[in-house]
Parts: structure tokens; C-alpha cells; sequence
């Protein structure tokens, strides 16, 4: 399978305008503003000072504090356990090793388990972390540990549990591509979601009708009973991204609650400032730009309870004394049952993190130099710029992930016969696509040249001069003229769609190329690691590996074609 890079889209992402912009509107200049005003206030990877900055702050963060010292030095046996789910790659055994160095320091990125993997944005969030770890190791000469936190704890089932198809063949896979759970309503994290041995047979089965064996093959073993959505994306996530020397972090897991424990415990206590914070950095954000990601509640406590698995979010509301005052507590809930206070129970509870404290986490447990990022999160971390400093004194360094369009010279082919160029179409839709063939139909419809909307004018040119002379009043023949106008305009637009309908059959490959690109809505995000297996195969990801340029931060796109 022969893959090369055809062209570059420039980012159309404010955040990421934002963050490799000289300035932030009315903010100054990024990375050396003061606390709370840069939107970025950590800067990116195109910065040496930057990183020097950063590296100076995690260098003397262990003599400043002995707990985290301490949890430093207990990191590699943290991550040992982590990744004791499935043998390691010869890369991944040395980074394992180098974890335990006293200078190394790490590079995160993540993403939601997906069934079957789900969109491959997670994949290309690896290899730009992946790569940005590798450059920064030789620059260094210090290691440079390439992590992938898997979101175990993640409870949108809706989200994590479905297959979507921009397969040809889509339509030949009958049913609901998902998973049964009896117990859907519940707000479960995906590492307690255990996936039903026959259900995901029956998957796989009807998946068989469009997917090859390899690949099925392939996706059905990273699932062994028993598994869960989050144990089986980490596996398919280690089968891909071994080599990559990536060393993965589970959200859901034991050990990272008990490590995580400090900053929840702060959330919890220090709400009322974290919340002041968060709606600092998103009126900051916003004035760049920057539209907010995460909306912020009042009352809302940046942590989660965890009750056998099922994830509840935490409230906090005033109660008895005067605020400030000595007898003055707040009453800590949640929604489920909103009369039980757990402040004195505050000890016992099991915390998990939610976005915003997600990071802090991250950064508890490990010295991080940098985040890759998708956009969306680009734009959840400028509203969290203010608390990260005010928690941390410092922020990690951020960088986008690389983002691609793979496309089969058919469909190169195929758009150029139509005068439409695919890079200008891998940003419209089906509408826009079908607008443009009806109109080119009509165009060569002879009859068009004679049959436009100007046609009416003349056609009531006498009307309005006979209206003229015999009556004063207008608005008769203004109303009338209004109408015949609209009624030929409906004219010309049947006649239009009758072109299009003789044509649409001779066009069916241009939606089939369209929707393989995503509909306008971005590949990365639509397209399936499955999808993607079966159509390049595990040659077909080696050279793509080759092809793209990791750490761009334009639209790559690629196209693919024989051996």
C-alpha cells in the first residue's frame, strides 16, 4: 500500500491560532504575562524558552516538596503495574526503564476508550505525542516519556459505545452497531462496563459483512473474556502503538484514585476559589476568541463520587453559620440524593477526577513537559490557565495533535473530473456537494441560457404598464408580480432537480468518496480504527506512519493507492 502526503490545510482553530499566535486580543504576549492573564500562559513546543521555563520548574519541584518526592521516586513501579495488562514492546520495556531516571520528565495525551477503538483521532493523538517525545528527548539529552491516559473512568456510554461506518458498504452491516448493557442508565465508568462474550460476537459477526477476517480478527482479540470497553480499547491501543514506545495510564485506575486523592481532596475544599478561577480563565479565553468548552455550574465541585463504579458528580451549597464566619460549613451532596450531607463523610469517599481536575492530576503525578491536544481541549485548558497557575505555579507546555484525511486516488480522480478540487472539498458536505452537481446539471441543460429568473421581468413588463395607467393603487400588481416571481423561481428549481435526478445515479461515487472523508466533519473524527484497518491494512498503517508529519499542526492530506 503506497500512501504519500498530497497536501496541507492550513488550522482554522482559534485556540490554536491562540496558542502559536504572537498575542492573545488585549492579553499580551503569550507565555510572559503575568499569572492569570495569557490565555497560554505555558506557551507551546516552538519555543525553547519556553521549555526552559518549564524544565527549570519541574527541576527544583521535588526539593520543594518532599510528598511529591517521594511520589516520584515510587513512578516507574506505578507505571509497572499500569502497563502489566499486555507484554511490551523493546520500546516501551526502555522507556519503562528511563521512568525511573531522576530527570525524566513526560509527554501526555488521551482520549475516551472507544468500542472497537472508535474514531482514530486517539491515534493520531499518540504518534504526535510519540514524535514530540522523541524530538525533545535528543534536543534534551534527558528522557522524554511518551504517556496515553485511557479514560476508564469515563460515564458517557452514549459516546464510548458505538461503531460509526464511512465504509462503502456501510448499509450492508445490519442492526445497532453497539453493545447491550441492561444497566445502561447508569452512570458507570467504561472500565467497570464488562462487554457480554456472545453481544460482541454478534458484532463482530455482523461487522464480518463489510470487514475482511484480518481485520476481525485482528479487533476481536484485544476483547477476551472477560473484558470491559476500557480494557479492550487498551489493548487495541498497545497492539498499534507498542512500537511507539508508549507507556498508558488507565483513568479508572486503583492505584492513580489513591495518587490523585490530594488535588480531589483540594477541589473539594478549595471549590469556591477553583470555580472563581475557571471563570477567570473563560472570560480570558473568550476575549482571544476562544469559545468556552465546559460550561461551568455554580455549586459544582470539580471531583466525582464513586459508588460501586457508577460516577456522581459532587455539589456543594451553603449551610448553617454566616459565611466566613467560625460555625460556617458548606453541605456536600450529590444530585441523586441532595438531602444526605457527605461532609463528615468526606474521608470515606472514593474520588475520581472530571476535566478540570484531570490535569492537575497529571501533573501531581507526573513531572509533565507538555499535552498534546485535540481542539476541543485546547479549549477547555485556556479556561483552566488561571487555577493551573494559581495550583501549580507553572503550566505544562501545550502542542495540537496532527490531524489527516486519507483519500484513494479514485477519489483524487473522481473530483477532478467534476473541476472540484479535494482538498476545498474535505471541507463541505453532502448538501454542498449535491448544490454544486444540481447546479452544474441545470447549467448544461440548454434550456437554462433562456429559462432564468430575469424571464419574469420581461414577461411582466405590458401587466405593469396597463396596471399603470388604469389605476393609482400599486400594491394589486406588486403582490401579483411577488408571486409569479416565487412561482417561477419553484419552476426553475423542479426543473433543476429533475437534471439532478437523472444525473445523481452517474454521481453515487462522489458521495461514496465524500462520506469515506467524513462529510465535511472531519475524518479523524468519524472514521473508525476498524474502517481504516480493513481498508489500508497493517502495511497500509505502517506507511501512513511514514507519510505524515506528526507534530504539523496543518491538515494533512493523504492519498492512497496500489501496492
Amino acid at each position: 500500500m503506497a500512501i504519500t502526503l498530497h497536501s496541507r490545510l492550513p488550522a482554522e482553530d482559534a485556540a490554536q491560532k491562540a496558542l502559536f499566535g504572537p498575542q492573545a486580543r488585549g492579553l499580551g504576549i503569550l507565555g510572559v504575562t503575568p499569572a492569570g492573564e495569557a490565555v497560554y500562559p505555558g506557551g507551546h513546543f516552538r519555543s525553547e524558552a519556553h521549555a526552559a521555563r518549564r524544565l527549570a520548574h519541574l527541576d527544583k519541584q521535588p526539593s520543594q516538596d518532599a510528598a511529591l518526592a517521594r511520589a516520584r521516586a515510587e513512578l516507574q513501579g506505578f507505571l509497572r503495574h499500569e502497563n502489566a495488562f499486555a507484554p511490551l514492546a523493546p520500546e516501551q520495556r526502555a522507556n519503562l526503564e528511563a521512568s525511573a531516571a531522576p530527570d525524566a520528565v513526560f509527554m501526555l495525551t488521551g482520549q475516551q476508550p472507544g468500542l472497537l477503538g472508535g474514531p482514530i483521532l486517539w491515534y493520531y493523538k499518540a504518534l504526535t505525542c510519540a514524535a514530540l517525545a522523541r524530538e525533545w528527548a535528543a534536543r534534551l539529552q534527558r528522557p522524554v516519556i511518551p504517556i496515553f491516559w485511557v479514560a476508564g473512568d469515563d460515564a458517557d456510554l452514549q459516546e464510548c459505545n458505538h461503531v460509526e461506518l464511512l465504509d462503502r458498504r456501510a448499509a450492508d452491516a445490519h442492526g445497532d452497531l453497539r453493545l447491550p448493557f441492561p444497566d445502561a442508565g447508569l452512570q458507570l465508568a467504561m472500565g467497570e462496563r464488562r462487554v457480554d462474550p456472545a453481544a460482541f460476537q454478534d458484532l463482530l459477526k455482523r461487522l464480518g459483512a463489510i470487514w475482511n477476517r484480518e481485520t476481525i480478527d485482528c479487533l476481536g482479540r484485544a476483547y477476551p473474556a472477560p473484558s470491559t470497553l476500557a480494557s479492550g480499547f487498551l489493548r487495541l491501543a498497545q497492539a498499534q502503538l507498542g512500537r511507539e514506545g508508549i507507556l498508558f495510564v488507565d483513568g479508572y485506575s486503583r492505584n492513580l484514585r489513591v495518587l490523585s486523592r490530594p488535588v480531589l481532596e483540594q477541589a473539594v475544599a478549595q471549590r469556591r476559589d477553583w470555580h472563581r478561577l475557571l471563570l477567570q480563565g473563560t472570560a480570558a479565553a473568550e476575549a482571544a476568541g476562544i469559545p468556552a468548552q465546559v460550561e461551568l455550574r455554580e455549586g459544582a465541585v470539580h471531583a466525582f463520587a464513586l459508588r460501586q463504579g457508577e460516577r456522581r458528580r459532587l455539589f456543594a451549597e451553603p449551610g448553617g453559620g454566616a459565611p466566613g464566619g467560625a460555625s460556617h460549613r458548606d453541605i456536600l451532596y450529590t444530585p441523586d440524593r441532595p438531602g444526605h450531607d457527605l461532609s463528615g463523610d468526606l474521608a470515606a469517599l472514593e474520588l475520581s477526577h472530571d476535566v478540570f481536575s484531570r490535569p492537575l492530576v497529571a501533573d501531581r503525578i507526573f513531572p509533565v513537559l507538555g499535552h498534546v491536544l485535540g481542539p476541543a481541549e485546547l479549549r477547555y485548558f485556556a479556561q483552566l490557565a488561571p487555577l493551573f497557575l494559581a495550583t501549580t505555579g507553572d503550566m505544562p507546555l501545550l502542542h495540537p495533535r496532527m490531524t489527516a484525511a486519507l483519500a484513494p486516488d479514485a477519489a483524487f480522480e473522481a473530483f477532478r473530473a467534476e473541476d472540484l478540487g479535494l482538498p476545498e472539498t474535505v471541507r463541505f458536505g453532502p448538501a454542498s456537494l449535491r448544490a454544486r452537481l444540481s447546479e452544474r446539471a441545470w447549467r448544461a441543460q440548454p434550456a437554462s441560457a433562456a429559462l432564468t429568473p430575469a424571464f419574469t421581468e420581461k414577461w411582466l413588463a405590458a401587466p405593469h404598464k396597463l396596471h399603470a395607467r388604469y389605476f393609482r393603487d400599486a400594491g394589486p400588481m406588486e403582490r401579483f408580480a411577488k408571486e409569479v416571481s416565487l412561482a417561477w423561481k419553484r419552476y426553475l428549481r423542479s426543473l433543476e432537480k429533475a437534471e439532478y435526478a437523472a444525473l445523481a445515479p452517474s454521481k453515487r461515487g462522489l458521495f461514496d468518496h465524500l462520506r469515506w472523508l467524513g462529510n465535511g466533519m472531519g475524518q479523524d473524527r468519524h472514521l473508525g480504527l476498524g474502517s481504516l484497518l480493513n481498508e489500508i491494512g497493517k502495511d497500509g498503517l505502517d506507511a501512513l506512519r511514514a507519510a505524515v508529519d506528526p507534530v504539523s499542526t496543518e491538515m494533512q492530506l493523504l492519498k492512497y493507492g496500489g501496492e
